[in-house]
């Protein structure tokens, strides 16, 4: 089952505005620093309340030096686990410096 659609993930720059905001919907994201180097990557049940979660721990840099919040909604059909087992393949490829783990340790979405 493909957990996600083929293509580059949706753009959003919180600082500005530009891209498209993030929805209430489970998928995988991204956070780049300003030089377009992926510094983060994760999962979650709910792609907005997780990029506001990171703006306030500071994960994600706002104002001069800004950084992208991308994502990719899954599908209908996922489940926690196969969200889980992407982002691990994700990690082990990019190996962004503030993922502190190989993912999937977070807590079991819904299914």
């Amino acid at each position: 089952m493909c957990t996600y659609q083929p293509g580059r993930p949706t753009k959003y720059n919180p600082t500005t505005g530009s891209g498209t905001k993030p929805p209430a919907k489970p998928g995988e994201y991204r956070i780049r620093d300003s030089s377009g180097v992926i510094i983060y990557i994760g999962e979650t049940n709910d792609l907005a309340r997780r990029m506001a979660e990171h703006i306030r721990s500071g994960k994600l840099p706002v104002g001069p030096n800004a950084g992208t919040f991308e994502f990719q909604i899954a599908d209908g059909r996922s489940t926690s686990r196969t969200r889980r087992e992407h982002e691990r393949k994700k990690i082990a490829e990019h190996q962004p410096e503030l993922n502190k783990s190989k993912g999937g340790e977070g807590r079991p979405a819904g299914r």
